[in-house]
């Protein structure tokens, strides 16, 4: 492998992560990649095995806007859900939107064109797209643009090693060319066929041209005869109906063109132009002719000179108009300009990781900073709080010792209780009074368990029996909202608590 392949297959690989990441995000569809590939397996199987199309108009919109993911991954699936879509559509006369899912199916292998790859190989499907392409501006009559459709045609089927396939598709550049009235290039085409090919259905199909071309020519016998010997091969098709009403009409036989004429006007696959071209001779006698039906068709296609058209030419001369701006030439330099991007878009997609984990790292580093200052600010705190703590147990263990309050007579005055308690333990009276739960005796009671009294002693100060001394310590608890076992820690913490 190349360089340049190398390249494509990292770019592809990169595709196809964000394709997985598409998917995975989007797993509210129903529709899978599994279901589009059986979807299009069962219209592969019912075009070869039946000549139908498949009649699953949603199933076939599903199937190409599934593939359409993992175009560059699967090419081959999305081609062939290209050609189903906009066959359908075309088939439905919806002819713009079909030219679109054309034109995307010839996209599907572009990468072709930049770097060979072994995974696009379904060269059918793609013959198939440009000849659908090339109809539709036959059509319309743009020859010089359908000839370029079915030489793509050609080439496709020709990498697929579809010979059939292939003089087909020459047989309908002849045709292209005899419409154009490039006689000397259409006759050497049409030798090559008859010399390379035995195919009947494509030497059948031969004479459908041969006609138009010796029409083309004025060889009106000649005409009759190609058109006489496509009958007789059992190909009834409605050009050969109409250039024999022309010839006829050109040799002055009437009665034949009239004839043949009317043929066009009944005949099944005989489109709006066919019958057009057919109407200057019904109009000639109208005791053969429908006299509703010719002014239903010359009010329809009256002004075809001036492209004032009916619906479906109407559309398919917008489809045509679609492609001829997709066929404008585009710079040798393309797909350089492209791999440049490419590999612009890789750069700075590495460029911009890199800054990424810097940034990260950097972060994280601040984090382990800051979570280490933090650690320090709480072990500051906790020893600060242990200092105080400290603090507060001393002046308890002082007031214990020196105060009255130990005592039956110092706890009666409380005026002297509180000022004394309130100055030393940073006024724990008054904020406890603020709670606005607790009564004198129950403050008095906190005070004595703040000062670590025993129980004993404290029934004996506050004249409590023991059951009432749990009783009060639970209805202190309860009141605060705390358990009795916190009381102390409560109360502690109340001490400094700023006032």
């Amino acid at each position: 492998m190349t360089h340049r392949t190398y390249i494509v297959l990292l770019l592809l690989c990169l595709l196809s992560g964000m394709q997985g990441t598409v998917c995975a995000t989007s797993q509210s569809s129903p529709f899978t990649f599994h279901e589009a590939r059986q979807t299009l397996a069962a219209a592969d199987s019912m075009r070869v095995n039946e000549g139908r199309l498949y009649d699953d108009s949603l199933a076939l919109a599903e199937a190409f806007a599934t593939t359409g993911k993992w175009r560059y991954i699967y090419p081959n699936d999305y081609a062939r859900a290209c050609y189903y879509y906009g066959y359908m559509l075309r088939q439905h006369g919806d002819q713009v939107a079909a030219m679109r899912a054309f034109i995307a199916g010839t996209h599907a292998p572009y990468i072709q064109r930049v770097v060979p790859l072994p995974w696009f190989n379904d060269y059918h499907i793609l013959g198939r797209i440009y000849s659908n392409m090339g109809t539709m501006c036959h059509l319309v009559d743009e020859f010089q643009l359908s000839y370029t459709m079915y030489e793509h045609s050609a080439e496709a089927f020709r990498k697929a090693d579809d010979t059939i396939a292939y003089y087909y598709a020459l047989n309908d550049m002849a045709l292209e060319l005899a419409e154009q009235k490039l006689h000397d290039e259409t006759l050497a085409l049409l030798d090559n066929i008859e010399q390379n090919c035995t195919d009947s259905g494509v030497l059948t199909k031969l004479w459908e041209t041969k006609a138009i071309l010796y029409y083309n020519l004025e060889q009106y016998d000649s005409t009759i005869n190609c058109a006489q010997e496509l009958y007789s091969r059992g190909y009834h098709a409605a050009t050969g109906y109409v250039k024999e009403a022309q010839a006829y009409w050109r040799q002055e036989n009437n009665d034949s063109a009239l004839h043949y004429a009317n043929v066009v006007m009944l005949h099944p696959y005989a489109t709006s132009k066919d019958k057009y071209n057919v109407l200057h001779i019904l109009a000639y006698d109208n005791h053969t002719a429908d006299a509703d039906d010719i002014k239903k068709y010359t009010a329809e296609r009256s002004d075809i000179d001036k492209d004032i058209l009916d619906p479906l030419h109407i559309q398919l001369q917008q489809a045509i108009d679609l492609l001829i701006r997709e066929q404008e030439p585009k710079t040798k330099y393309t797909p350089i300009i492209i791999l440049g991007c490419m590999m612009l878009l890789i750069v700075v997609y590495l460029l911009i990781r890199r800054q990424l984990k810097a940034r990260a790292y950097r972060i994280r580093e601040k984090e382990s900073e800051l979570s280490t200052k933090e650690h320090e600010l709480q072990q500051s705190r906790t020893s600060h709080r242990q200092a105080l703590v400290q603090e507060v147990e001393k002046t308890c263990r002082s007031l214990r010792a020196k105060s009255n309050l130990c005592s039956r007579q110092g706890m009666e005055d409380y005026t002297s209780v509180k000022k004394l308690v309130n100055k030393r333990l940073n006024m724990l009276v008054d904020k406890l009074e603020a709670t606005h739960v607790l009564s004198e005796r129950k403050i008095k009671f906190c005070i004595l368990v703040l000062l670590q009294v025993p129980q004993k002693q404290i029934a004996d100060i506050l004249t409590y029996s023991s059951e009432s001394i749990k009783n009060t310590k639970a209805s202190i608890a309860k009141d605060l909202k705390i358990s009795s076992s916190e009381l102390r820690n409560y109360l502690i913490d109340k001490v400094l608590e700023e006032p």
